[in-house]
């Protein structure tokens, strides 16, 4: 479970984005912390929920935070040291050769398809490099999932976007789907219950649970999140966008 700090840490220095549709900039705190930082309450709401999702299922990721910006509370994902964003194709394949943690791919998948991911592309991977030369790879950026879309994107409306995109280029970068590893993560997503989800929400600024309509998001989740991983492993099982 994620537990945030009570007092949120404070943006210092700010840097305008220089690219991403959510992206509004890079936040730095006095302390030298950097923050991807993002404002729309949906999007912020979408990002601590797809992190969360992932720890809840032991996939790495950064640590999503509250941060103070300018009075303000906005979302802010810690960035990492030791990262290195591909820049082509042939470095997209020489990290996934050296990725320690290759599951990661096929586990990431399940619960994109079950928030309704439609942008996991190779900027929203965070590879950080290990002492020995290996990869160790981190899933971020949940902006374009549920509820930022509500309810999540059914699989066919996410057919030529970036997630189904890049799933169709894993051969060709070396990269295995691993049916266990996805359907493992299926099974933890399946015993998150609407407490669990309100024990998140319970923790984030009201401001962004008005902006996203909370209450119906819990409606919908208790309603709809178990028929929704039954549909994602129907949906892997079928071979995903065949």
């Amino acid at each position: 479970m994620i537990q945030l700090n009570l007092a949120p840490p404070a943006i210092k220095t700010y840097f305008p984005r220089q690219s991403g549709q959510d992206n509004a900039g890079i936040g730095i705190t006095k302390h030298g912390e950097r923050y991807l930082l993002k404002t729309d309450p949906r999007v912020c709401v979408a990002e601590f929920v797809g992190a969360t999702l992932c720890r809840a299922c032991g996939i790495p990721v950064p640590e999503p935070s509250i941060v103070d910006f300018k009075g303000r509370h906005i979302f802010g994902s810690r960035l990492e040291s030791g990262v290195t964003l591909p820049k082509s194709e042939l470095d997209v394949i020489d990290q996934v050769t050296r990725c320690e943690n290759a599951t990661i791919f096929s586990a990431v998948l399940a619960i994109d398809l079950a928030v309704g991911n439609n942008d996991r592309h190779w900027h929203n991977w965070l590879p950080q490099s290990q002492e020995g030369g290996g990869i160790v790879m981190r899933a971020m950026d949940f902006s374009r999932a549920w509820p930022t879309d509500h309810p999540p994107l059914i699989f066919p409306a996410m057919r030529g976007e970036n997630t189904e995109k890049v799933w169709r280029a894993w051969a060709s970068l070396g990269i295995s789907y691993d049916e266990a590893a996805a359907f493992d993560v299926c099974d933890s997503l399946e015993g998150l219950t609407d407490q669990w989800l309100k024990s998140i929400f319970d923790q984030l600024p009201a401001d962004w649970m008005v902006g996203a309509t909370g209450p119906q998001l819990l409606v919908w989740w208790n309603q709809n999140w178990s028929i929704r991983i039954r549909d994602v492993r129907d949906f892997l099982r079928l071979g995903a966008w065949v």
